[in-house]
């Protein structure tokens, strides 16, 4: 956990004044989309893998910074609440650091998520009405309940949200340094988004950096206020229910949703939502295309952009960057209700198979 690696590099631009917990985090691959990009006409397609995080996920960039700032700090842990991918993180580097936590969770978290928690020696909590379904009142409390907590037992807030945890999250600012030295270019990058974290501190990243890119706000449909708050078709970026199963955006009253319109809206970006069918197409489409296997939060990037292509609003010589923040590998339930796994056959039958195959 010494010397410059990882997000370290960045220290001097960071809210810390000790080398940071890492795992390896951050400078992950940018990689050109031109299957993809031929298809949907957006030849100069690229993707950040954020999904090659030390956990899976750019949460990592969050929780270095976190638990570095609660080691500094002398708090006895930390405390959060997590759809998964945030919980992972803080778990893996919180346990680099040896310093245990807790996570309060939606119960509808995906196994794979679940499952490897289970092992990093924190405790886990998943509370009703969040997550799908979920409300703004339960989701209030349950942030109410976990700041009084980090208050009162001197454990570090680590919610990877800024109206929570407003250091860490400078942990993406990274993320928009990195943007900017590898696509000097870009006219937007698309980010998924649900508690609005993500696009904030990228947007922001971007402009410390002297990027031109757009900053897009990517929502399910069934959960898009920030979306439909840039839109002016509500006066806050808050809905009364979420009705999308896309894990991880799920949030009807985003904490940092005026933050990510407002820092969005100053560099040109707008919102753009798709339904959770097209969302499923598009983690298809980069899987099948080029290999690419993701999350469905992580496919809402690209679900945006084709219909931002198809609508107008980008053109075939635009350089557009997806912000691919997730594993496939942490939500395959997604998976297995689309794509039915095959029945065996016989080796006999084999050629047949291989005959239908490629007739198909």
């Amino acid at each position: 956990m010494t010397g410059r690696n990882g997000i370290d590099i960045w220290r001097d631009r960071l809210p810390v004044s000790t080398p940071i917990v890492s795992l390896g985090e951050g400078d992950t691959p940018m990689i050109a989309l031109e299957r993809l990009g031929a298809r949907i006409g957006l030849p100069r397609l690229k993707a950040k893998m954020e999904s090659m995080n030390p956990t899976g996920s750019y949460k990592d960039r969050i929780a270095a910074v976190s638990i570095t700032l609660a080691r500094e700090r002398n708090q006895r842990g930390w405390i959060a609440t997590s759809s998964g991918n945030a919980g992972m993180a803080l778990a893996a580097y919180g346990a680099r650091a040896g310093m245990s936590g807790l996570l309060f969770c939606v119960p509808d978290m995906p196994r794979e998520k679940m499952l490897p928690l289970l092992t990093m020696g924190i405790e886990v909590q998943p509370v009703e009405g969040v997550g799908t379904g979920g409300t703004p009142a339960a989701a209030a409390a349950t942030f109410g309940a976990v700041r009084a907590a980090a208050a009162e037992h001197n454990l570090y807030l680590g919610v990877t949200a800024h109206a929570f945890n407003p250091e860490g999250m400078r942990g993406v600012d990274t993320l928009g340094y990195e943007l900017q030295r590898e696509a000097p270019d870009a006219r937007a990058v698309y980010v998924p988004t649900g508690g609005g974290g993500l696009a904030a501190a990228t947007a922001r990243g971007l402009a410390d950096a002297g990027s031109a890119a757009a900053t897009i706000i990517c929502q399910p449909a069934g959960a898009s206020p920030i979306v439909a708050f840039l839109a002016g078709e509500i006066d806050a970026p808050r809905i009364a229910r979420v009705e999308t199963g896309i894990s991880g955006l799920q949030l009807p009253a985003p904490p940092d949703g005026e933050l990510a319109a407002d820092l969005a809206r100053a560099k040109g970006g707008w919102g753009t939502a798709a339904p959770d069918a097209e969302i499923h197409a598009a983690q298809d489409l980069l899987a099948a295309y080029e290999g690419v296997f993701v999350e469905p939060a992580s496919a809402t990037a690209l679900a945006a952009a084709i219909r931002d292509r198809q609508g107008g609003r980008l053109g075939a010589d635009d350089e557009v960057i997806l912000l691919l923040t997730g594993s496939g590998l942490k939500d395959l339930r997604s998976i297995e209700t689309r794509h039915p796994r095959p029945d065996a056959i016989p080796p006999d039958r084999i050629p047949d198979r291989v005959r239908t195959a490629l007739e198909a």
